[in-house]
């Protein structure tokens, strides 16, 4: 999905993730964003056709209102969630008497694994529940379930504790897979309220071992894949549940079957491109990435878009073809997808929310990777306030002067890196953004630049084992923090130390943490044919073949 921070709630009070949107985009030309999201409902609501067939058969509904019902299923596992809102208030105007219908809008105004509840949609999701809970004599017995389940996750109070509420839903859906264990919808909405009770926190042990409720989540998930294999919603929450884990591959044959079973939901046609990523198949994740941008694109053309889905989603979309392309090592395509995600985050959205400046940030990541000094050091410089988009302009012109051997002008750069890494970086830590973190890297990997650039190879190599240790406690989100594993940087220079064990090592650590790099990869390689192994050497060179879609040459060394 995102990157998880945005589950973050702020503790200082800044205003509340949609707000901010909306606020930030009522002062740009980024059209059409909603004036409210709860105004989204205005004008008619289209019925989708790309949106695959999963429904839940309501006991007495008219097929129109059922289409609008499953519609807004589909977007809520789809993670549009306005979109979703739309057509369940649809489906409620065709019949006012439709109870689940109020419990699938209260539903979407929910916290989820991306998105931590907002106070503005307190009042309007415990109005939509008070409506189903009025219904609910009518319903038959697993939709006033249903309900009743639901009536645990919302108080009509504001500052009502919401980790105890997410809790006792999550408890009482649990009850409910108990006394309906062949429904596969309630079983997938019990491993997603799971899921909200810790967002993007599934593992620990690195990855070996689940946490909290994952276990529960992935039983949950596993038992409705086995019977039914193309459920959307449970594949999804699927490659987020396993791809920290250290065996995302066992999501990739549900990961390769999703994009078709919802072509019309942009983010479903991304969400492969988690576990193609984590599992080196970066082709793959590429292409899957480009189909969603094209996706969002149609959509944005024939439908309102709501602030987050625009400003957020489609945004992360472009951030994965990037970086896609840059562990393949195709730099055309990477760049094109620079300037397509800057142009696609306005400076004051971004300003409005900490957790978006990573992103904003990765387009110069490309640049340091691809493009030549002159063409980086002409880019324009970020906003003052974007501390950590600064970051990241400084870090492209550090490499940029050590590229060019211009020693005074890459010290200046670094100098720069490390009066920024003093800035109060507070804001980004109550959004979870480890932006100190990000911040020293960059200086260290710069400085490393320069270092190398001077023939300095043993100050190289310290300057980026501090890096590599940094980079390490980094937390888990997709795209990484920092866009390249370090190591390959550390086991290159060692290479040219010629202290060939300790490039080995490097680059094997780099490959078993980052699936076939090929970057790493060729660096490797060398290694295995400076020792005469040439088995060894063939090895690499030929999964180097298979994970390369860059120029023709191969990697450049000099740029790892």
């Amino acid at each position: 999905m995102l990157n998880g921070s945005l589950c973050r709630v702020p503790a200082a009070g800044p205003p509340a993730l949609l707000q901010a949107l909306l606020l930030a985009a009522a002062r740009t030309e980024t059209q059409p964003f909603q004036p409210a999201p709860m105004k989204a409902a205005a004008g008619p609501v289209p019925l989708y056709d790309d949106l695959g067939r999963m429904s839940f058969k309501l006991a007495n509904a008219a097929p129109k209102v059922q289409a609008y019902f499953d519609q807004g299923l589909r977007l809520a596992f789809a993670f549009n969630h306005a979109e979703a809102q739309r057509a369940f208030q649809a489906a409620q105007k065709l019949d006012p008497r439709c109870g689940l219908c109020f419990w699938g809008e209260a539903l979407v105004l929910g916290p989820n694994i991306n998105v931590p509840m907002q106070p503005e949609a307190v009042t309007p999701a415990w109005a939509a529940l008070q409506r189903a809970v009025a219904l609910k004599k009518q319903l038959a017995a697993r939709e006033k379930a249903l309900v009743e389940a639901l009536q645990l996750r919302y108080l009509p109070d504001a500052t009502a504790d919401r980790a105890a509420l997410d809790g006792d839903y999550a408890d009482a859906m649990k009850r409910l897979v108990n006394k309906y264990p062949d429904d596969d919808l309630i079983q997938v909405l019990h491993a997603e309220a799971a899921m909200d009770t810790q967002p993007w926190d599934y593992w620990e042990a690195a990855g070996a071992k689940p946490k909290g409720r994952t276990a529960d989540v992935i039983t949950a998930l596993e038992t409705v894949l086995k019977r039914s294999p193309d459920h959307a919603g449970a594949i999804h929450l699927y490659i987020h549940a396993v791809e920290a884990s250290t065996t995302p591959e066992r999501a990739l044959a549900p990961a390769r079957r999703l994009a078709a079973l919802m072509p019309g939901a942009g983010h479903i046609v991304h969400m492969p491109a988690h576990i193609y990523y984590r599992v080196g198949l970066y082709r793959e994740s590429l292409d899957m990435n480009r189909k969603a941008i094209e996706v969002d694109e149609a959509y944005f053309k024939r439908s309102p878009s709501d602030p987050l889905y625009r400003s957020a989603y489609y945004p992360h979309n472009i951030h994965f073809l990037m970086v896609s392309a840059q562990m393949g090592g195709d730099g055309r395509t990477a760049t094109e997808a620079a300037a397509k995600l800057d142009a696609s985050m306005p400076d004051e959205v971004v300003k409005a929310y900490p957790s978006m400046q990573p992103v904003k940030a990765a387009s110069y990541s490309t640049h340091a990777q691809f493009s030549p000094p002159d063409a980086i050091l002409a880019l324009p410089a970020p906003a003052e306030d974007l501390v950590l988009v600064r970051v990241m302009y400084h870090y492209a012109r550090a490499v940029a002067h050590a590229t060019r051997k211009d020693v005074a002008a890459a010290q200046q750069e670094i100098a720069t890196l490390t009066r920024l890494e003093a800035a109060d970086f507070k804001p980004f830590e109550a959004w979870g953004v480890p932006a100190k973190a990000i911040a020293q890297t960059a200086r260290l990997v710069a400085a490393a630049r320069l270092a190398d650039a001077q023939d300095n190879l043993p100050g190289a190599a310290s300057l980026l084992t501090q890096a590599v240790a940094i980079e390490d406690g980094l937390a888990y989100t997709e795209p990484p923090y920092w866009y390249y594993p370090v190591r390959q940087s550390l086991g290159a220079v060692r290479l040219r130390q010629d202290r060939l064990d300790e490039a080995e090592t490097a680059l094997r650590e780099s490959l078993a943490r980052v699936r076939n790099n090929g970057w790493a990869l060729a660096a490797l390689a060398e290694v295995y044919k400076r020792k005469g192994d040439a088995g060894a050497e063939a090895a690499a060179r030929q999964a180097l073949s298979k994970a390369w879609f860059g120029a023709e040459s191969g990697p450049d060394l000099t740029k790892l």
